[in-house]
């Protein structure tokens, strides 16, 4: 049954979206996926380093360097974009409850660790192609993200849900970037 659900959430994500939120789970076997998913994903991040030789960006290469830090934000983040799934889905007259929003990110995080070891099988013997994988999942869990929210709180339209998604990322940023300036935090080099 997971498999099959996993395959359609990749072909059909609102529909096994619908799917999904119909299963009960409870919420302490939502935090232990999202640990779980947590830890497989540095694993997985420290295999991309050692088949990538090392090169990879700064951020990555400071998770993967303090592996307890890196999971506790890695945990976080995922913490973070369920509450905000929850809370911006609400505001916006959304239906969803917040454990839900929870099963949609854990969820698409779980599907995007499989997809993320094609990737690595393709770093491994076809290097060129894990680049367009990369490139491919962004699009893909964009879009997929959007069903399952749009599924989640009952929005006819995952087109409007991508673009508040956007627009929330885009003020996040901002916010962030002027804080930082505030505490005179500048870009190395600036």
């Amino acid at each position: 049954m997971l498999l099959q659900l996993a395959i359609d959430t990749l072909l059909k994500p609102r529909a096994s979206a619908r799917r999904l939120l119909a299963i009960e789970i409870a919420p302490a076997t939502l935090v232990e996926a999202a640990a779980a998913i947590t830890c497989i994903g540095l694993v997985l991040g420290y295999a991309g380093l050692t088949l990538s030789g090392g090169a990879v960006d700064r951020v990555s290469a400071a998770v993967l360097g303090m592996p307890l830090i890196g999971a506790l934000l890695q945990f976080g983040v995922m913490a973070v974009v369920a509450l905000l799934t929850f809370r911006i889905g609400r505001l916006f007259g959304g239906a969803g409850g917040f454990w839900g929003a929870v099963l949609v990110v854990v969820w698409l995080n779980a599907i995007t660790l499989g997809i993320q070891v094609v990737q690595l099988l393709a770093l491994a013997f076809a290097p060129p192609l894990a680049g367009v994988i990369a490139i491919a999942t962004l699009f893909w869990l964009l879009w997929a993200y959007s069903n399952f929210v749009a599924e989640l709180h009952g929005f006819g339209s995952p087109v409007m849900v991508l673009g508040v998604a956007v627009l929330t990322v885009i003020a996040i940023v901002f916010g962030l970037t002027m804080f930082a300036a505030i505490l005179g935090v500048t870009p190395q080099g600036a």
